[in-house]
């Protein structure tokens, strides 16, 4: 190389010509800026790579030959590189060099982050916010089987809405529920991939609803029993034999209008007899709230039973000492010729039908039920749980399920 070529400039980006590299001999390494090299060896070859951080280990990324790759590829993938690096992806899946892969596109970057890489790298930080494995698993096998399939493979920056359409229109009307948390939750990984500036557009998903059309039936609810039949079903339920823990919290479950996996869940260190309360700790709780639930005369009668019968940590274990499962709820139902008239969950609608034909405010059956407030404006203002009037209202609600109405 003599001194008539021209120079690398000292700082930036871009700082090598085309020229430069086409007539570079001299053994060395040249910095085209923000980790992209070019090397020319002892032995005459040639080649560009990227030199990166990751998992706190600096690691050089081959991109190809000079003969193969021209140094306009070489930007492109080096700028893959950097996304991919940014979005917490592995930045040797973000680009392959032409000899690397037949298909590969003419500038040289085979693939681009994938809707599955952005899937992957939004489930990392989403699935610790779930509540459980269970809901967890529900995740992925939708997300598998409604989107991965359909569009996976696609790169996450060119997805457009007719995709979106397609993928769901086989289900849009016999699916219904399935559709619409398909859509949610593929929604909320364009937007986990804009932000990470994997997708310069929109989210494809904006109309999509709009455009299927209103689905064809009311949003479904779980089976719940007519509030006039639970006071029947509450003694019934005391009378009954089988595993005493199982009885004791499905009566507290109604008692309480708490969700089948609280109820189930209940330790010891979460009731204080003393104020008469039970305190739900966020992590337990739908919402991420903390829940504080004002326990009837009932409520506590039953949580004595239950503290006779039972040790460890959970108030109402199973035969093995573990938590009981949804499933030996529902049996319960059954056994008690309920089957696909009611479930565990739709006591929670009891007790709101009930609220709501008695006079009881809208505000405070909400709170009673840990319902987040959808008026954003409202939550933010809001600085009660209407911890007292809850306590008279299940303190009603436990007399009529007994048949003393106050």
């Amino acid at each position: 190389m003599t001194s008539s070529h021209p120079r690398p400039r000292t700082t930036g980006l871009n700082r090598l010509s085309a020229v430069f590299v086409r007539q570079a001999r001299a053994p060395g390494v040249y910095l085209d800026g923000g980790g992209l090299r070019f090397q020319v060896t002892r032995s005459g070859g040639r080649r560009w790579f990227m030199r990166a951080m990751v998992n706190g280990k600096s690691r050089d990324i081959a991109l190809g030959r000079a003969e193969v790759v021209s140094m306009a590829q070489a930007r492109e993938m080096a700028i893959s590189i950097r996304k991919a690096l940014a979005a917490g992806l592995d930045p040797s899946l973000a680009v392959k060099a032409p000899h690397q892969h037949h298909g590969a596109t003419p500038s040289g970057v085979a693939s681009q982050p994938t809707f599955k890489d952005a899937w992957d790298v939004f489930w990392r930080l989403k699935a610790p916010q779930l509540a459980s494995d269970k809901n967890r698993l529900l995740w992925i096998n939708m997300m598998e089987r409604y989107a991965l399939d359909s569009i996976g493979d696609r790169p996450v920056a060119d997805i457009r809405a007719g995709e979106i359409i397609e993928m769901l229109r086989p289900i849009w009307t016999s699916k219904e529920e399935t559709a619409r948390k398909v859509l949610q939750r593929v929604d909320a990984v364009f937007t986990s991939a804009i932000t990470r500036e994997l997708r310069e557009r929109a989210s494809p998903c904006i109309g999509v609803a709009k455009e299927l059309g209103a689905r064809r039936s009311a949003s479904s609810h779980f089976a719940a029993m007519p509030y006039v039949d639970v006071p029947d079903f509450v003694r019934e339920l005391r009378e009954r034999n089988g595993l005493i823990s199982s009885r004791l919290c499905l009566e507290f479950l109604i008692l309480t209008a708490a969700r089948s996996g609280e109820a189930r869940g209940a330790r010891w260190c979460e009731i204080d007899r003393c104020s008469g309360t039970w305190t739900i700790p966020s992590e337990r709780m739908k919402m991420k709230v903390e829940h504080v639930v004002p326990l009837n005369d009932r409520a506590l009668e039953v949580l004595a039973e239950a503290r006779r019968s039972t040790e460890g940590d959970l108030v109402f274990p199973g035969i093995k000492g573990q938590q009981l499962s949804d499933m030996t709820l529902l049996k319960r139902l059954r056994d008690m010729g309920l089957d696909g008239k009611a479930t565990v969950h739709g006591f929670r609608s009891s007790f709101k039908d009930w609220c709501a034909d008695t006079g009881v405010r809208d505000e405070v059956s909400e709170a009673a039920l840990a319902h987040g407030d959808r008026n954003l404006v409202r939550a933010a203002y809001r600085r009660t749980n209407y911890l007292e009037e809850r306590r008279d209202l299940m303190q009603r609600w436990a007399g009529y399920c007994s048949r003393r109405i106050s």
